[in-house]
């Protein structure tokens, strides 16, 4: 005889059958505030804007149905965006942005007459963020930790040095493999009703990491290793939560 939360499980995992679950896609920042400034003197928030666009067809394509908190060239707040995805009762929120460093460890520069950042160091790799504030944290790291070791899998190692610290980091590293850090106080996570993770795919400022995330078969890699972490989500995060309240 099956137990209450297996049938439990089950039925939502029917209902996920016939109804397509929503995951909301968060494209970091706004036009009038870019984010990090790049190595090739691009912001932030066209790399966000890009890789959203190419992700939300391939999610589409595995049965998710797809909302974007704001469309490219629109400015959208904070909190709008966090009222989208609780409004709509989404299943994930998944915000995409690209990392840079501390003022210390960057030096202006100039690329195509354009002003432009460089790591005077090697700083590199993939990092996730989660809230403990967040409405379903356990289910957060969840699915952080897939996208992270989809991501590893890869041969990329991750971004280690928000855990640094100093001032603007010294973030709790909860996963040094995956690059999974704790920050309660991110205001789309914090807010958020759902499971929701923050993926900073690179470090733009970085010139081989820059190179190595706008490369179109390393970026493609990247978005597959997140469709293959919300693809699993159901079975891997959602059967761990029915089993640990057992």
């Amino acid at each position: 005889m099956r137990t209450f939360y297996t049938a439990l499980l089950a039925l939502f995992l029917g209902e996920l059958s016939f109804a397509q679950p929503l995951i909301v896609l968060d494209a970091g920042h706004n036009p009038q505030q870019g984010g990090a400034l790049g190595v090739r003197g691009i912001y932030e928030v066209d790399y966000n804007d890009r890789f959203v666009a190419e992700l939300q067809p391939q999610l589409e394509k595995i049965g998710w149905q797809v909302l974007l908190t704001r469309k490219k060239d629109q400015t959208v707040t904070l909190g709008e965006r966090v009222q989208t995805a609780n409004q709509q009762n989404a299943d994930l929120f998944l915000s995409i942005h690209h990392d840079s460093a501390q003022e210390h460890y960057l030096q202006e520069t100039q690329f195509n007459s354009k002003k432009a950042y460089q790591t005077i160091t090697p700083i590199g790799g993939s990092s996730l963020f989660i809230s403990h504030l967040n409405g379903q944290p356990e289910q957060s790291y969840c699915l952080a930790n897939a996208i992270g070791r989809n991501i590893a899998d890869l041969g990329r190692a991750p971004a280690l040095h928000h855990a640094e610290p100093i001032a603007g980091e010294n973030r709790p590293l909860l996963n040094a493999t995956y690059g999974i850090y704790r920050y309660d106080n991110l205001a789309v996570l914090r807010g958020t009703q759902m499971p929701a993770v923050l993926l900073e795919v690179g470090v733009i400022p970085d010139k081989a990491d820059e190179a190595y995330i706008n490369h179109p078969t390393h970026r493609k890699a990247i978005e597959k290793a997140v469709v293959q972490a919300v693809q699993t989500y159901s079975t891997e995060c959602l059967t761990r939560t029915v089993t640990q309240t057992k």
